[in-house]
């Protein structure tokens, strides 16, 4: 790997250990990002510089939430590694749960509170603030669905 691609991928780590995942998972995720795969989990930790159970570990979680994928190669008992389809969905899909769980538990303790208390008026400006957001990334994502195909309909590579 070059510098600047030891740089994002290091970038990636810390960012997933921010958002409470595994720095390896980020790293990981970083990694595919950047490399066309698939690729075996001793490619992988050799590349990443971590032990093949840690990857394997890693690889896997981020396999449930669906951000990779595992494949086989033909006349190879060895698991392969390559981003998901769609991992961006996937990411937003998983923020979706983070909000989800927090909007219900400010609903569960909104309503445990005594009508008219300062603490219920909180608890359901946070509800209502969770509500807001979680439209707001239901629209987006189908904003993004059809910002994807206009782009790809008309040959767009580049963000700028």
């Amino acid at each position: 790997m070059d510098k600047a691609s030891r740089e994002f991928v290091e970038r990636m780590g810390m960012v997933a250990e921010e958002d409470g995942f595994p720095r390896i998972a980020g790293r990981l995720l970083g990694y595919l990002l950047l490399e066309e795969g698939p690729f075996s989990l001793d490619h992988l930790a050799a590349e990443l510089q971590v032990s093949k159970p840690s990857i394997s570990v890693n690889a896997r979680r981020l396999e449930e939430l669906g951000l990779l994928e595992r494949v086989g190669e033909p006349g190879d008992r060895r698991d392969y590694y390559r981003l998901g389809a769609n991992p961006w969905e996937r990411a937003a899909a998983i923020a979706r749960a983070r909000l989800q769980r927090m909007h219900d538990v400010l609903a569960v303790g909104r309503s445990s509170m005594p009508e008219g208390t300062e603490r219920r008026r909180r608890l359901a400006e946070w509800q209502h603030f969770y509500a807001f957001l979680l439209d707001d990334l239901g629209t987006k994502v189908e904003r993004w669905r059809a910002y994807r195909a206009q782009r790809e309909a008309v040959g767009a590579d580049s963000v700028e």
